[in-house]
């Protein structure tokens, strides 16, 4: 899986656990869904964690 696939399925991933049907985001701190999308995106590429 390259960067950009892992940053894009991370991106969705964390986009789809954080929004409700609405759309609405349910209390995530933006800073916390970037550190998110980054370390899942860092997993999907099989970097070591931070």
């Amino acid at each position: 899986m390259s960067r950009q696939e892992a940053l894009a399925k991370a991106t969705e991933h964390v986009n789809t656990l954080s929004t409700n049907g609405r759309g609405y985001q349910d209390g995530v701190r933006f800073p916390d869904k970037i550190a998110a999308v980054e370390r899942l995106a860092r997993f999907l590429v099989g970097e070591a964690a931070e």
